[in-house]
């Protein structure tokens, strides 16, 4: 007897094992259905059996012209933060090289299938801008604004971002037609100028229904840098129409956290052109084309429907594809199951999807592989240790033969906290840069880090940093909990050194050449060791307050430096100026003459242009004298001073006393002796008289000893005498002189 089944609607949509997890758009799919006809499929299946099925595509929603947009707030259900390609940003504020669209994509009318990603948050599809420099000022700039580096472009959030520091930008594609998607990742990028402020951002271009998706993992506000303004949207090519989410078109917004939204072709709705082709699974040989399909046994183990779908923007071709596998007579084992994590075990839930074959029932036998087994149809099984594990189901049917399947079970899930601190010792007021890598991965754990210093935070970074406010030992300590509430922890000790101080002070800064210089100097307890340079040669270490005494005239910056264990050493600088004596010389002693030399100029005869300070006040290069004496005058160079004299004779003079005694002493013996009292003097008469104007005593010698006081060989008495004098000086000059002397005895 030929036992009989009826064969039911077989679909299996291919469009990726992995799209339940994240966020989905509409899109095309292709269901293959049986319609007509029953298989009576026996255990034995070389029975010739005939069935028809048909094909349908599912566009049962609207898919529109990109002229115009719509925007929406949706679920955040970010895609993978990592792509397969990486562009690496080795330079700050530029776009990438050009990257292939693995599909027609329409943006604003036009089909593109190549686009740029920009390193500040942007992917463009102008392919002039391939490694051009990407503007990051963007203060002031509102959409739509006519600018390269705004238009046709995507801005995800436009703003500024360091890779300099860290972060990764990523792409990949994900899924099958005609249902796939180009994700591009911006992920854990440090703000530019707010480098402890991390960004990760993501967009996503759909195929076929050309939807865009923005999910926003973190998106900080840098308020101090750029007027801290951002700008999510898109702007077409020539800059003339954008659509930006309200709120956000170059304003200060934020900062937001897991956020989304989509931009919807929101034009006129297009009308599709649908082809099949049906062809042997086996082979990939065309058995037909058209909706329906009917086959006659022995029929291939599998069918694939390929349908063609034309239309959209510039009638682009899309291909969707879907598998119809035969039914066979015997049993096929066959089971789903469902996970559920927990911190001390995992439950796992199966669902036995076998499909019987002839008539008379099934038995069914589980081999979980941790050493338990099940004959129920649909158990569920607690593992206590993460682990992979081969299940293993044994379907039995007492006509047909029965069958095996075994699927392997991932329950690895892993959470340990592991963070690194580079360095663990630092100066006060220096950073300590600190690295997260958790396991799994730190940005799908909730992340609590205490400093040890009263100050606590849930930094998700990858790499931050954090300032002590005093020294000490502090004791970081990082608490990671997964998204089942599992919790792990780690602590690494810091040591944060007292900062560095030095201070210098020197009496006198300014010095003539030959004067000490004394210096004080103070520095913190925790300077191992300290060092004067006096920038001379000499090099003195570990003494304080030193006396020093320059050998040479010049400027001289003199460092001190204080040596820490930690903290960067110290160097202050005192500058030392030390002058030159000046060198002054007012030359030999000068003689000069009434008539002759009127006047003598003296002057340093080292520098005739330096200006002295002279002995009657004034100050100049020279000074004019036309009376005798000792004249003298400084040279000043800063506060260092030399002085220098002379004595500037005259050379014609005659000088009379008003007295004289001749007394035999050897003394004043004699009046006007010439030899002593003059000087110069060619022509010479003196004439005495006694108060009754008689002369007593006459001389023309110029080198005569003078009246002695007699008159012929008799001494005159004491008394007043009147003399006339005439002189004629080697300038020619003559003089006469009349006055009283008086003789005393």
């Amino acid at each position: 007897m030929i036992k009989r089944i009826l064969l039911t609607s077989i679909a299996v949509l291919l469009i990726g094992a992995s799209a339940q997890l994240f966020a989905q758009a509409p899109c095309a799919t292709l269901n293959v259905n049986l319609i007509s006809g029953t298989l009576i499929q026996p255990c034995d299946t070389n029975v010739a059996v005939s069935f028809t099925v048909e094909a349908d595509v599912n566009t049962n929603f609207a898919v529109n012209e990109t002229d115009t947009y719509a925007i929406n707030s949706i679920p955040y259900v970010p895609y993978p933060w990592v792509g397969a390609n990486t562009f690496v940003v080795t330079t700050d504020d530029t776009w990438s090289q050009l990257y292939p669209i693995p599909f027609d994509f329409c943006f604003f009318g036009q089909t593109y299938n190549q686009f740029v990603i920009g390193s500040n948050g942007q992917i463009s599809f102008d392919i002039s801008r391939a490694t051009a420099t990407n503007n990051w000022m963007t203060n002031g700039q509102i959409a739509p604004f006519n600018d390269l580096d705004m238009n046709n472009t995507i801005m995800g959030c436009y703003h500024d971002i360091d890779f300099n520091v860290g972060g990764t930008v990523t792409w990949d594609t994900i899924g099958v037609a005609p249902c796939r998607k180009l994700i591009i990742n911006w992920t854990s990028v440090p703000m530019f100028s707010c480098n402890s402020m991390i960004d990760s951002q993501q967009v996503v271009l759909h195929e076929f229904t050309n939807l865009i998706e923005v999910n926003l993992g973190a998106k900080p506000v840098c308020a101090t840098w750029n007027g801290g303004v951002a700008h999510q949207g898109i702007q077409n090519a020539s800059g003339t129409t954008a659509f930006m989410v309200p709120g956000r078109n170059g304003t200060v917004w934020g900062p937001v956290n897991n956020d989304s939204h989509n931009f919807e072709p929101a034009g006129d709705t297009y009308t599709f052109i649908k082809d099949y082709f049906w062809y042997n699974g086996a082979t990939n040989a065309l058995i037909d084309t058209g909706v329906n399909l009917t086959l006659t046994s022995p029929y291939p183990p599998f069918v694939i429907c390929r349908a063609r779908i034309i239309g959209g923007c510039n009638s682009d071709t899309t291909w969707a594809t879907d598998t119809l596998n035969m039914l066979p007579g015997k049993i096929n084992a066959d089971f789903e199951f469902e996970s559920r994590l927990g911190c001390d075990q995992d439950t796992v839930i199966f669902t036995n999807t076998s499909v019987p074959g002839a008539p008379g029932g099934t038995n069914f036998f589980w081999d979980f592989g941790n050493g338990s087994f099940s004959a129920q149809t649909d158990p569920i099984e607690l593992y206590g240790v993460q682990n992979i594990y081969d299940v293993t189901l044994f379907a039995a049917n007492p006509v047909c033969e029965g069958d095996t399947i075994t699927k392997s079970i991932n329950l690895n899930h892993p959470i340990e906290a592991v963070f690194s601190v580079a360095p663990d010792s630092v100066c006060l007021r220096q950073s300590v840069a600190i690295s997260n890598i958790s396991v799994p991965n730190f940005a799908l754990l909730d992340n609590f880090w205490d400093f040890g210093d009263g100050t606590t935070t849930t930094n998700n970074s990858a790499i931050f940093t954090h300032f002590y406010q005093n020294p000490g030992n502090y004791t970081i300590k990082l608490v990671v909990t997964d998204t089942l509430g599992c919790q792990d922890s780690m602590s690494v000790n810091i040591f944060v050194d007292e900062p560095p101080y030095i201070e210098i002070s020197a009496s006198p800064t300014e010095v003539c050449l030959g004067s000490p210089v004394y210096f004080v100097d103070t520095a913190a307890a925790n300077t191992i060791a300290t060092q004067y340079n006096f920038d001379d040669g000499n090099i003195i270490s570990n003494k304080h307050n030193p006396t020093h005494v320059f050998q040479s005239a010049g400027t001289y910056d003199v460092t001190f430096t204080g040596f820490y264990a930690i903290c960067p050493d110290s160097v202050i600088t005192q500058t030392i100026t030390v002058n030159d004596y000046p060198l002054i010389n007012l030359g030999e002693d000068e003689e000069f003459c009434p008539g002759i030399t009127d006047a003598v100029t003296l002057s340093n005869t080292l520098n005739s242009s330096q200006i002295l300070k002279w002995s009657d006040g004034s100050e100049g290069p020279s000074l004019t004298v036309s009376d005798p004496g000792y004249y003298w005058a400084q040279a000043t160079n800063a506060a260092c001073t030399s002085s220098d004299s002379i004595w500037v004779k005259r050379d014609c003079y005659l000088n009379i006393p008003n007295a004289f005694s001749p007394d035999g002493d050897g003394t004043n013996d004699y009046f006007l002796p010439r030899q002593l009292l003059s000087s110069g003097v060619t022509e010479f008469s003196m004439k005495i008289f006694n108060r009754w104007g008689k002369t007593i005593f006459t001389t023309d010698r110029i080198d005569g000893r003078g009246w002695n006081g007699k008159y012929g060989d008799k001494d005159q008495p004491m008394g007043t005498f009147v003399y006339l004098i005439e002189a004629k000086w080697r300038n020619g000059f003559k003089n006469t002189f009349q006055g009283n002397v008086t003789l005393v005895r």
